[in-house]
């Protein structure tokens, strides 16, 4: 070990918390709002469906009676895709139910803004 502070003597000396002073630059409470970076949607709805219903017209020279199963395919996965997020949407506009762990942006930023910091 004295192998090793000698070696390193010329090292950086990790900074003393107490000789380093604090200072604000922005004041320390909470905005009144949540951002929505991070409940970004990542579905990308029927877009395999969509993809083969258009290899299937270009290889068919754009004859849509050829290509029923792609369509339907396409109409029932949209109509799926349509329910789910009407289900979200309705989720996200309810109050939040006490002792709950997952809340949406606009549930917070109700919360927020009912309770806000001092």
């Amino acid at each position: 070990m004295k192998l090793m502070s000698i070696l390193f003597r010329n090292a950086r000396q990790p900074q003393n918390e107490k000789k380093v002073p604090f200072k604000e630059i922005m004041p320390l409470k909470l905005k009144a709002y949540v951002s929505a970076k991070n409940q970004r949607v990542k579905d990308k709805g029927c877009l395999l469906q969509m993809t083969l219903l258009l290899t299937c017209l270009e290889e068919n020279e754009f004859e849509d009676t050829r290509c029923t199963p792609e369509l339907k395919a396409l109409n029932q996965c949209f109509q799926v895709y349509q329910s789910n997020q009407e289900r979200i949407y309705s989720q996200q506009e309810k109050l939040p139910v006490p002792n709950s762990k997952n809340f949406s942006q606009k549930q917070i930023t109700n919360l927020l803004r009912k309770y806000p910091t001092v």
